[in-house]
């Protein structure tokens, strides 16, 4: 197990529950972003501030912090981030954090991949080594083609070096876009929530399993891509039907009043007979007791942003 590890993205929806995993599990994690999180991090992390597009401040970070694990999280993830032409960037940028890394001593490297490098249009489960990496999207395609790249230079480096593909997340801290903080947010309000037909299959995860999952590979020692779900599927309506029920607002649910975009997959599935088979990991929530944990998260966020009567400020006479 390396003694200090590098988690880049460290601020992000998967980076906070990753550097908690990894503390859990007895790691020193120097944790890396642009901007530090507020009160996020305990305070025995070590904080690097580094944009990672500036080859020189990546070089000086790791000249300063010299860890001999990575685990490469961060990712252009601007709006409409599948489609954008940032992702063959972030190819460069992550190549250029690898070579820093193996060139101060690092041993033991873990990048997120997606799901989104498995091609959608071809039925699953998605299995690690028969699936097509054809992805249409310019996101998937860009992180398969950094799979292909990482693959290769761990081989003529050294570097022992896993990778994780990421199906569909959920749960505290995920950007209010995302379909189940949407959903959740929009009830807890008493407004509607517009949803699609809902018809779709999707495999999801809490995040804390997700973190869970990655810094289980992490620690195994287990190389090449590993499938991070549950390996099973769940209709999107089921899913917003849950959240509702939990929320006791089933009547604001609006099914079909968004459209199904063009395309879209009936299922998105995962064998994940890698993960439970050679890391051994199996998730910890349901999808009842994970859709409960993320509401609460949503209240507590909901309950900070009202002002209680008695916090008024009191005229001066």
């Amino acid at each position: 197990m390396p003694d200090k590890s590098l988690v880049t993205g460290a601020a992000g929806f998967i980076g906070r529950a990753r550097v908690s995993a990894l503390r859990e599990r007895g790691h020193t994690v120097v944790a890396a972003a642009r901007q530090k999180p507020a009160g996020d991090l305990p305070p025995e992390v070590l904080w690097a501030a580094c944009d990672l597009t500036d080859r020189g401040a990546v070089e000086a970070m790791l000249a300063t912090h010299r860890p001999k694990g990575l685990v490469h999280l961060a990712w252009h993830m601007a709006p409409g981030n599948t489609v954008a032409v940032q992702n063959y960037d972030w190819i460069a940028h992550s190549i250029g954090l690898l070579r820093a890394f193996a060139a101060e001593g690092g041993q033991r490297a873990l990048l997120c991949g997606s799901c989104m490098e498995y091609d959608w249009r071809l039925p699953g489960p998605y299995a690690e080594d028969t699936a097509p990496l054809t992805s249409p999207f310019p996101y998937g395609h860009a992180k398969a083609g950094l799979f292909r790249i990482f693959q290769d230079f761990c081989a003529t480096q050294g570097l022992s070096g896993a990778w994780a593909r990421p199906f569909f997340m959920y749960g505290p801290g995920e950007s209010e876009r995302r379909l189940a903080a949407d959903v959740a947010l929009s009830l807890l309000k008493g407004e509607d929530a517009r949803c699609s037909d809902g018809w779709q299959k999707r495999d999801f995860m809490h995040v804390a399993d997700v973190a869970g999952a990655m810094a289980a590979l992490y620690d195994s020692g287990c190389e090449g891509p590993v499938n991070i779900a549950t390996g099973q599927t769940v209709e999107l309506r089921s899913f917003i039907t849950e959240i509702a029920r939990q929320i006791g607002r089933e009547d604001l649910v609006r099914f079909g009043a968004r459209p199904t975009p063009p395309n879209e997959a009936a299922e998105i599935a995962a064998d994940v007979t890698r993960l439970t088979r050679d890391i051994g990991f199996h998730p910890e929530f349901t999808l009842e007791t994970g859709i409960a944990d993320t509401i609460a998260s949503w209240q507590r966020h909901i309950s900070k942003m009202v002002v209680p009567s008695c916090a008024k400020q009191i005229p001066k006479f």
